[in-house]
């Protein structure tokens, strides 16, 4: 073993500080009677954070490696980290220990390569090969203040040198045991025919950690065990494979350390050509294990993930359903909630083609309904992978439909193969809980009718197949067959090891211009044998016309006439809709169809007020009152509701966000019974709003160093960015002035009179306090844009953007908010042309859209927004991932994909092109985000049937001639009269209006103000 001195602390010059919130970190050297130390005092103040001490350092791993240093403190028990950074800054692994006990005697710490593992960045997994900088990290809870000393930091080489010793239970002459290990494929050790269960023995002569095994067998593997040691006498059972087929044997050995390895044959054999020993990381996780198998097979046996790279998928569901399928890019079928996948393949002129030989493309039914497709195209055939869903809650069935073309001018053989796969379509990297990568499968019956997928599933064909076959991991997995064109021999299977496949088979022949349709059903949850046998007597035709129809029923319920140049804006619109339909659970408002499975009240909220403006707002009700039970006795709203209860993470933007859900649900339906309903839970929501306000509004908040914090919420971790250290976030305020200033609405609306002064007062005290903390952060920080907490004074435009569209009269200053917005056009501009390097951005920022539309910066708004259009990942998918990576294939985590909260921050920027309403002034605003270029060439823009908060409006909008717009209004009111805003795109300022012919007297240089009844109106523009 080798051991490289990293840092003897002599000089502690090229170690720097890196701290988070108010947290503080001292690094100095401290002089030890034996040396010297790298000394950490730091300090969190109230708050939390972290504190890292950073050391570049320019260094090549071996393969097997320990860190090791000595270490004393004292100091709380924080959590500690050890880190690794690659050298491009991107990449970080990390060994991690919470609670860690800072003891103030000298102890050593070995820290092996085993124990470090991938955190993020755009690697995606596998271990550190050459990194550029060490981090020693100390992270709260509980915080408070202490002292770390570091010394003798070195690196140990583990790597082993010593040439393995090999025994075998017989060999035949020229055959010994150490030709199992010396490199070369053409020597064999072969055992005695006469010895009928041989073993191989592999002595390393010393300790090692190992990841696995892979085995290459002289013609044809035999059943076998492998057994580990650590002295040769007491043996233990690592893996055993009592079906092993093929030629080639991978053994997942997980965090394995042993001297002697032996493999135990349970027949007699040929042989073994070589044996390989995988390092430590091969068997990592299951998933490190198969994306081992992947990278080493054929490009296409396996999911794209599984060669370091992103996929992205889509949902496929109903929108009053339970759970959701999903389909990735390249027509693998996760067919409910971190279950198992279907997976086409094509055997074509003796070849087993993938999604690999095909150019692939995807697309939705008619452009814009969520049910999507994977297309592939290769060899003169189409082959179209459809998934879409029937019935509702626990009736729902998901269907898939392969359609396979011939587009060729000649008679095709094809031979269909439906994989059934251990595989999740949603990669390792996006893990949480069970979802995420492999996904077990033990058992597998096909009985003439039905699979039955380990006693819980059942995958129905729709047509009985050519045939069916299942194999278990250790046989070769059903690619192995599929290779040759067939499917396994048997129909049942059972894989002790848990990862078994298998395969349905279709022979089909095509005429030039046929096509044929294999269809499946997968009925959503357990495995029900009388839900199965409805299934496979359906019609899939009539079945996805019939769910086709439903969708255009409720996604086409506003009408918008709309140039050619503004479809794909309105298709994605409405596809954004049906995403937050599809990712609902029941009437759990849900933002992601497998990571983010959960309510977030936050996301549910701008959700939520997207269906409403889509005219779906019944689902925005059936929200509200599911989330209210889960409001705590005192008020407190939880950030998240899952399948597991409420979540009460300090998230104090949730009050303020639950209200607004109520009156924003209210405003557009008139529905009193519910205000009335669900007045309660807001009230016990402002009560808890008060509460927290109150513990800044003491005369300790008033002195110079607090007085930025006085009359705002406390600290809390509503944005993940201040999820390391708690902080006095502006989003948390700004959601609260709107569920105050809603809450005074509400009490008048219930005729409390003397409640909504009350609150009314508090809205107006909230505001005063809030554009004065903005003002003194501001100029004690000496910044002249927006910040986003006062503890950072970080710039966010996103959150910033979000009191703009929220508040009509946000309390911000006018010149700071236009260099907010100012600056991040720049930096947007600068990211979009190459200006500047960058990792990732996250698509939260289309909500700067409607920010810069209520601004009057129209051009800017529709900047961004072809660039968010021209961004959708896939594009013909209409959806956006939470985190949206510049090298679109980087195996990075994404969030969710479609993230229906950016989804619906889409559908509010894109509705409020057209109208936007001004609640304090009881005003709608017309037109302020509709371009210039969609009305070229005489084009009649027509709007018909937005709900707004006031009823529903419909118009038409064209230019006639160069210096006229004429527009049409009429609208369906609850007021008598309804005031309005004109703000149509005009070249030139106004010179004349007229409105039903008679002459307006009063309009400004871009704008017109009127009321309207709800009769038409025509007004004529002249500029």
């Amino acid at each position: 073993m080798k051991s490289q001195v990293l840092d003897d602390f002599a000089s502690v010059a090229d170690w720097t500080a890196v701290t988070s919130g108010q947290a503080r970190l001292d690094i100095s050297r401290a002089t030890e009677a034996d040396g010297h130390a790298l000394r950490l005092d730091f300090d969190f103040g109230d708050g939390g954070g972290f504190v890292v001490a950073r050391k570049p350092i320019d260094l090549s791993l071996p393969e097997a490696y320990a860190f090791t240093f000595r270490l004393r403190g004292a100091a709380p028990p924080n959590k500690f980290e050890f880190k690794l950074v690659d050298p491009g800054g991107h990449n970080v692994w990390r060994y991690q220990q919470e609670g860690f006990d800072f003891a103030c005697d000298w102890r050593a710490l070995k820290i092996r390569s085993s124990q470090i593992d991938f955190a993020w960045g755009p690697a995606g997994s596998g271990p550190a090969q050459r990194i550029g900088a060490i981090e020693i990290v100390i992270a709260a809870p509980p915080g408070g203040k202490g002292s770390v000393w570091l010394a003798d930091l070195r690196l140990e080489d583990h790597s082993i040198r010593e040439t393995p010793l090999l025994q075998a239970s017989s060999a035949l002459p020229g055959h010994d045991a150490g030709c199992a290990m010396d490199g070369r494929k053409d020597s064999h050790w072969r055992p005695d025919p006469a010895d009928a269960a041989p073993w191989l023995l592999v002595d390393f002569r010393e300790e090692r950690e190992f990841g696995g095994l892979a085995v290459d067998w002289a013609s044809r593997a035999a059943p076998f065990e492998v057994q580990i040691s650590a002295d040769g006498n007491h043996w233990r059972s690592a893996y055993q494979a009592p079906q092993a087929q093929g030629r080639r044997s991978p053994v997942y050995l997980p965090q394995c350390t042993a001297r002697f390895v032996r493999l135990a044959l349970r027949s007699a054999s040929d042989g073994i050509a070589e044996i390989e020993v995988q390092p430590y990381d091969y068997s990592r996780s299951i998933d490190a294990f198969f994306r081992h198998l992947a990278q080493e097979s054929r490009r296409g046996l396996y999911p794209r993930y599984l060669y370091g790279e992103q996929s992205y998928w889509t949902p496929a569901g109903v929108p009053h359903g339970l759970t959701r399928a999903v389909l990735n890019e390249e027509g693998l079928l996760e067919v409910d909630e971190g279950g198992f996948s279907l997976e086409p393949f094509l055997y074509l002129d003796e070849k087993l083609l993938t999604w690999a030989d095909a150019a692939v493309e995807q697309r939705l039914e008619r452009d814009y309904l969520p049910v999507p497709s994977s297309v592939w195209r290769l060899h003169g055939l189409t082959l179209t992978t459809t998934a879409f869903a029937g019935g509702e809650l626990d009736e729902a069935v998901l269907y898939v439909r392969y359609r396979l073309e011939n587009v060729g001018g000649e008679s095709r053989p094809v031979r269909f193969f439906a994989a059934i796969r251990p595989f999740q379509v949603t990669p390792p990297w996006q893990s949480f809980g069970k979802i995420g990568g492999t996904s077990p499968i033990r058992r597998l019956a096909y009985d003439g009718r039905t699979i039955r997928v380990d006693d819980g599933k059942t995958v129905v064909p729709l047509a009985v197949p050519t045939a069916f076959g299942a194999a278990a991991f250790d046989q070769g997995q059903v690619t192995a067959a599929l290779l040759a064109g067939e499917t396994p021999a048997s129909g049942l299977v059972e894989d002790g090891f848990g990862y078994a496949s298998g395969a349905l088979r279709y022979d089909l022949e095509l005429a030039p211009g046929q096509r044929r349709d294999v269809y499946l059903a997968i009925p959503f949850g357990a495995a029900d044998a009388a839900k199965a046998e409805r299934c496979g007597n359906a019609d899939g035709e009539q079945l996805l016309a019939a769910h086709l129809r439903h969708w255009e029923s409720r996604l086409d319920k506003i009408e918008l006439r709309l140039p050619e140049a503004a479809q794909a804006a309105h298709l994605a619109c409405k596809t954004a809709a049906a995403h937050i339909l599809v990712n609902r659970s029941g009437p759990a408002i849900q933002p992601g169809p497998r990571r983010y499975i959960r309510s977030w009240i936050r996301d549910g909220a701008s959700m939520a007020a997207a269906l409403v403006r889509m005219g779906c707002a019944a689902e925005a009700a059936d929200y509200a009152r599911w989330y209210a039970p889960f409001i705590a006795a005192d008020g407190n709203v939880p950030c998240c509701v899952d399948r597991n209860g409420p979540d009460w993470l300090a998230e104090f933007d949730s009050q303020g966000q639950f209200v607004h859900a109520v009156w924003d649900y209210y405003r557009f339906s008139g529905d009193r019974a519910f205000l009335r309903e669900l007045w309660p839970a807001a009230q016990r929501a402002l009560a808890y709003l008060e509460a927290l306000r109150a513990r800044r509004l003491t005369e300790d908040f008033r002195t110079e160093g607090k007085r930025a914090c006085y009359g705002l919420l406390p600290e809390s971790v509503s944005h993940e960015g201040y999820l390391a250290q708690p902080v006095h976030a502006y989003w948390d305020d700004f959601w609260a002035l709107r569920g105050l200033e809603d809450a005074a609405a509400m009490a008048q609306a219930l005729d409390q009179i003397t409640e909504a002064a009350r609150l009314a007062g508090l809205a107006a005290d909230f505001r005063q306090a809030l554009a004065e903390s903005i003002r003194t952060t501001m100029a004690q920080r000496g910044i002249d844009f927006l910040p986003g907490s006062v503890e950072w004074a970080d710039f966010d435009p996103a959150a910033s953007a979000n009191a703009i569209s929220l508040l009509d009269r946000p309390p911000l200053p006018a010149d700071a908010v236009a260099r907010t917005f100012d600056r991040y056009l720049e930096h947007f501009r600068r990211r979009r042309d190459g200006g500047m390097e960058w990792t990732n951005y996250t698509p939260y920022e289309i909500r700067v859209v409607d920010a810069l539309v209520r601004l009057g910066r129209r051009d800017d708004a529709h900047e961004l927004l072809d660039f968010f259009l021209a961004d959708r990942r896939p594009r013909a998918w209409n959806q956006w991932p939470e985190i949206a990576w510049r090298d679109a294939r980087t195996p990075a985590h994404l969030g969710d994909v479609p993230h229906s909260w950016i989804g619906a921050e889409y559908v509010l920027a894109f509705r409020n092109l057209f109208v936007y309403e001004r609640e304090t002034e009881q005003t709608l605003v017309i037109a302020a985000g509709v371009p210039a270029r969609w009305l070229d060439g005489g084009f009649e823009i027509a709007v018909s049937g937005m709900p707004t908060g006031y009823g529903k409006l419909s118009y038409t909008l064209r230019r006639e001639g160069e210096n006229r717009l004429r527009l049409r209004l009429s609208g369906d009111f609850a007021a008598p009269h309804v005031r309005m805003a004109l703000r149509p795109p005009l070249p030139r300022p106004l010179s004349g209006v007229t409105v039903n012919g008679e002459a307006a007297e009063h309009f400004g240089r871009d704008s017109v103000a009127l009321a309207c009844a709800g009769a038409p109106l025509e007004v004529v523009m002249a500029f």
